[in-house]
């Protein structure tokens, strides 16, 4: 056992800051100085202002820091350097001054004489004393704004180290001597360490690693008064903790970082006393907005809301991310590797994923070298990957904005369990090359095995994002933390969401219509909008009203509303923040806003933003805008290069051009971050994913005055709060009737994670906060009655010029009974009961899970044909599939008839949001135990029927879909308002059972002067629907 550090008047190190700390409560000492352990241990006298001194002893670099007792020594910070130890020493802290109440120090260091050995010393106190201002002081953290941007980074770095001996600590068990560093004892808690020990504990346990890190030139002083303030050091070293324990998790380490021990103990240490005394104090309770009335008793029941809500988002949200994890982890295992009994002596070159034939559902290429790496614009990390040996890229489906897993490979070319997510970027025009933007930093380890090492790259459909889940979670705290705070912008939204209906008696009644009509009087077109529209205009405009939602079922015109809304907005000088869940969302709303002439910016990934809104995205701006620059830069590089090689003999020279590139270098990425800022700060609409609203270029910025997101109802709730947080005011669009978020866990589902927050908002305050749009202007009647029933109460109308027109009413299309028909089901069963053959649902043999039917898929064929040859354009035709495999199976299908090249196959879930005259619907499930999975969605299925303008066609197993309830009326509103057709599948592509049924030959009446002369060849093919004419 080793014997307790002692001071040079036999105190331990524990007792000597407990007397410290005696002493400053009882003698006004409100501040400390330390010495980094850099000379071997001499007696260190504090003297307090009322001259009592005491010494701690000063220990050599490879001591410890102190502790209370004894424990097995790690490695702790080193100094190699004696020029920067001296160098340290010579710049120390010892005297503060004494003003309004603040207590003061002198520390005092004896110099002793230099010893013969060449030992190094402590510097004289005439040579040492320097004032550099209040220490161990109560306060919030110093920032940016006090220290600048260099001590703050040698403060993190600093601090990284201390974090980084905690996790290792926490990895090796030691617990114990976690507590005792912190000051807590074994007993833990406030009650283990005199008030404010513990803090001065944690203050001196920080010095070793501080000084460990070079001091910034110049700027001695203000390390010298950041080194000593608890609340700074605390609040970056919980900071650097968090992302380490994070580093760990995706390492595999800890399953789960907030359960460490080091964590825990971190969390209780700061909601102990002693840390309370010495941070920041409690404001006075006041009322948090003066439009709602909320004081201080109101506050306290909706912070207990806000944190129980926390609680059980956090805890769903790591649910799923396990589920996440568990099912990236089942696709990375399923991608094939080549054959162990192989030769192995040919060379493998390249793997592509579940064959050639199956290669668009996840697509792999191996045996890839990381050649460079750069960093691109807004500091995505871009890394050029080649084929070994200079060879082509194998034939992929990988296209830029692909989400991508980066691994290494081994012997084999199997993936290892690790890897880093990222984006396909670009592929070489020369072939030979492909570019990922990665998402994890220089040095990262997983990064740097990149380099020197065999590489695979694989696209996995639905790849866990770390990233998202990040963002998501630091949402939920900040909501926590600062959720009633006076800082935050949106407080009245935070306040209404979890308060009381009597905390939102003053927001404006949805039932004033009149009000919103003066209201718009001059702004809006008469006869432009209805007036359900006109009064969720009117509401989102109104500054006293934190929070709408405005519910906009199928055609009824939100995107078109909102666009309005955001342009009106902007003219009352209001900035306004746009977001969605998916890029494609936040594209239709760029391609929208542009047309208005607003000045917008998409803030996002460039390899996910569309070709056609690329010009208005921020990187595109940028480049712009330093086009001229970068010329200019490029040359006087070019000229520096030239000088670097005529003068490389002279050292000297050469040393001084080096120093100008790097300086060049430093001025572009200066004038990039510039430009950035000016271009994000000046911009009237911001335009970004909801987790890409977490980008640091948006948080920068001052809060908007207007936070607008759409698609609502397909956003978790925690990731609504990224972009809510930035505003004063909110809008939620979309509808709760659609598609909701896809959760993989169902225990997260059952949990909650699945109602969104324009759901949750909806049913608030008996309906106060919402507003829903009543006039649709897409579908004929017979499609909308079916969903106005079936979702929406009955509420839905339809426009008179909409409500009666067909595929008829089209240019250049015949009068046939299916252009005249609205609703059609194409039924694979005969009218006797029995199922066509080839009809049968097949589960796909890759392993998906997903299902096929290619008797369907024939029939849905015949039926495209049968709509071209009536003379609807290809391009006006949709066919939709709940299932990847047989949307997949179609696209295979249609891919051999270069007549059919305009008709888009699409999943139910992806076409969202979009229409079409004519929707094709294959079903797929057919099975004699009637069971329908997800089709029994009812969301699912009105999103479906609803993308219809004119014609809507339903492939199915009557016998099956029946077995559902909500299905059944489905088909029996069809056979009441549309058509019935026995359909048997044609001989397009075989039939489920390998046969191709014997189909009679037909004459279709073909008119070649309306280019219908190519379809001759299918009409051997195709057979008449059973309905005349």
């Amino acid at each position: 056992m080793e014997a307790a550090a002692t001071c040079c008047c036999g105190l331990s190190a524990a007792a000597a800051a407990a007397a410290a700390a005696k002493t400053c409560s009882g003698g006004g000492i409100s501040c400390i100085g330390f010495l980094p352990p850099v000379c071997p241990p001499k007696r260190r006298i504090i003297t307090s202002s009322n001259g009592s001194p005491f010494t701690l002893p000063i220990r050599s670099s490879s001591s410890e820091p102190p502790k209370a007792s004894p424990s097995p020594p790690r490695p702790r910070p080193s100094h190699s350097s004696s020029s920067l130890r001296r160098s340290l020493l010579k710049n120390r802290l010892l005297s503060v001054s004494n003003k309004k109440k603040r207590k003061e120090v002198v520390v005092v260091v004896e110099q002793e004489k230099r010893e013969r050995e060449g030992e190094e010393c402590l510097p004289s106190a005439e040579e040492a004393s320097i004032s550099v201002g209040t220490i161990y002081q109560n306060g919030d953290p110093l920032g940016r704004r006090e220290l600048g941007r260099c001590v703050v980074r040698w403060i993190s770095q600093g601090m990284r180290s201390m974090a980084s001996d905690f996790a290792s600590a926490e990895i090796q068990g030691e617990f114990s001597e976690l507590r005792q560093r912190l000051g807590m004892g074994n007993g833990g808690g406030a009650a283990a360490a005199p008030n404010g020990t513990g803090s001065l504990a944690f203050v001196i346990q920080a010095q070793p690693y501080l000084y460990a890190v070079p001091m910034p030139k110049g700027l001695e002083s203000l390390c010298f008064k950041a080194c000593t303030h608890y609340p700074t050091l605390f609040d970056h070293f919980q900071r650097e903790l968090r992302d380490i324990l994070q580093g760990l998790q995706r390492q595999a380490v800890f399953a789960d970082w907030r359960s460490t021990e080091s964590w825990k103990l971190l969390k209780e240490f700061a909601n102990s006393a002693q840390h309370r005394a010495a941070v920041r104090k409690s404001p006075q309770a006041k009322p948090v907005h003066s439009g709602l009335g909320i004081g201080l008793e109101k506050a306290k029941t909706i912070q207990a809301n806000i944190k129980y809500f926390v609680k059980n988002m956090s805890d769903l949200l790591h649910i799923e991310r396990d589920a996440e994890l568990e099912f990236t982890q089942e696709e990375l295992n399923a991608v094939p590797t080549p054959d162990e009994k192989s030769n192995s002596l040919k060379p493998i070159e390249y793997l592509v994923s579940h064959g050639q034939e199956q290669q668009e559902q996840c697509d792999t290429i191996c045996n890839l070298n990381a050649i460079s790496s750069s960093t691109g614009l807004g500091g995505m990390h871009l890394v050029l990957f080649r084929v070994e040996g200079n060879h082509r890229l194998p034939p992929t489906t990988l296209s830029p904005g692909d989400m991508v897993c980066v691994r290494t490979c081994n012997s084999r070319g199997a993936g290892a369990t690790s890897c880093m997510q990222g984006f396909v970027n670009n592929l070489g025009e020369d072939g030979c090359s492909i570019t990922v933007a990665l998402e994890s930093r220089h040095g990262d380890p997983t990064f740097s095995k990149l380099f020197g090492k065999s590489v695979r790259i694989d696209r996995i459909q639905g790849l866990a994002d770390a990233l998202t889940y990040e963002r998501n979670c630091e949402a939920l705290m900040l909501l926590q933390k600062n959720g009633l705070q006076k800082k935050n912008p949106s407080i009245a939204v935070v306040a209404t969401l979890f308060g009381d209906k009597e905390d939102t008696m003053s927001l404006e009644q949805n039932h004033l219509v009149e009000w919103s009509q003066v209201r718009l009087d001059g702004l809006i077109e008469e006869g432009k909008f209805d007036d359900s529209q006109l009064k969720a205009i009117a509401l989102g405009l109104n500054k006293k009203r934190p929070l709408l939602v405005v519910q906009g079922p199928p055609g009824t015109g939100k995107t078109r509303l909102l666009k309005e809304l955001i342009a009106l907005a902007v003219q009352q000088g209001e900035r306004v923040l746009v977001t969605a869940s998916t890029n494609a969302a936040v594209d239709n709303m760029v391609e929208r806003l542009s047309d208005i002439g607003l000045d917008i910016v998409r803030v996002g990934n460039p390899a996910r933003i569309s070709a056609t809104v690329a010009s208005k995205s921020l990187g595109e701006i940028v480049n712009d805008r330093l086009a001229n620059f970068k010329k200019e830069f490029e040359r006087k590089k070019s000229d520096l290069r030239k000088d670097l090689r005529l003068c490389l003999k002279d050292d000297s020279l050469a040393a001084g051009i080096r120093q100008l590139l790097k300086q060049l270098g430093k001025t572009l990425k200066k004038k990039e971050r510039d430009t950035i800022k000016e271009v994000i700060s000046s911009a009237q609409v911001v335009l970004s994913t909801n987790t890409g609203a977490a980008d640091h270029v948006i948080r920068r910025l001052d809060s908007f005055d207007l936070v607008v997101i759409d698609e609502a109802g397909q956003a978790i709730e925690p990731s609504c709060w990224i972009p809510i947080l930035q505003g004063k005011r909110c809008i939620l669009a979309g509808d709760q009737c659609q598609l909701a978020p896809v959760i993989l866990s169902r225990k997260a589902l059952e949990g909650g994670l699945g109602i969104s927050l324009l759901e949750r908002a909806s049913a608030l305050h008996e309906g106060m906060l919402a507003t829903k749009l009543t006039t649709q202007y897409r579908m004929h009647n017979a499609i909308a009655s079916w969903a106005s029933k079936e979702m929406y109460d009955g509420l839905l109308q339809s426009s008179p010029t909409v409500s009666s027109h067909l595929l008829v009413d089209s240019p250049f299309v015949k009068a046939t009974r299916i252009t005249q028909c609205p609703m059609l089901l194409l039924d694979t069963r005969m009218p006797y009961g029995s199922l066509y053959i080839g009809c049968e649902e097949h589960l796909d043999p890759a392993g998906t899970g997903s299902f096929y039917n290619e008797g369907e898929a024939d029939i849905v064929i015949q039926h495209i044909f049968h709509l071209i040859c009536s003379g609807v354009s290809p391009t006006a035709i949709v066919v939709q599939s709940p299932y990847i495999a047989q949307v997949q199976l179609l696209r295979d299908r249609l891919d051999v008839f270069p007549e059919a090249s305009g008709v888009e196959v699409a999943t139910i879930d992806s076409f969202q949001g979009r229409e079409a005259d004519a929707v094709i619907i294959s079903m797929v499930r057919s099975n004699m135990l009637g069971a329908v999975g997800f089709l029994g969605d009812s969301r699912r299925m009105n999103v479906a029927i609803t993308r219809a303008r004119k014609h809507v066609a339903l492939v199915c197993d009557s016998s099956t879909i029946c077995h559902n309830t909500f299905l059944a009326r489905l088909l029996r509103h069809i056979r009441r308002f549309g058509r019935v057709q026995h359909a048997k599948p044609g001989s397009f592509g075989g039939s489920g059972l390998g046969m191709t049924p014997m189909l009679p030959s037909i004459n279709l009446r073909i008119n070649s002067d309306k280019s219908f002369h190519c379809l001759r060849r299918l009409s051997s093919n195709i057979q008449q629907p059973m309905i005349p004419g």
